[in-house]
C-alpha cells in the first residue's frame, strides 16, 4: 500500500518530534512513490497550468511577450 506525501511528512514530523527541515524532506523524497491519487492530482494541475491564460488574457504565460519581457512597448 502506497503512502501519501502528506502522511509521509506527518510520520517524519512525529519521528523527529519537530517539523522536518527542507534537507530532511528532500532526502525522504528520494524514496517516495506517488500514489495514483497524487499522480492524477499532479496531472490535473499540469493541464490547468498549460491551458490557463496569462494575466494579460492572451496566451499561456510562457508564450506571452508581455509575461516574458519581450514586449518593450509597455
Amino acid at each position: 500500500m502506497a503512502i501519501t506525501w502528506a502522511d509521509r511528512i506527518t510520520n517524519l514530523t512525529t519521528a523527529l518530534g519537530r517539523k522536518p527541515t527542507l534537507a530532511e524532506m528532500l532526502e525522504v523524497s528520494q524514496i517516495h512513490q506517488m500514489t495514483p491519487a497524487e499522480i492524477e492530482a499532479q496531472r490535473q494541475s499540469w493541464v490547468r497550468g498549460m491551458t490557463a491564460r496569462c494575466e494579460h488574457g492572451e496566451l499561456d504565460f510562457e508564450q506571452c511577450p508581455k509575461c516574458r519581457g519581450w514586449d518593450t512597448s509597455t
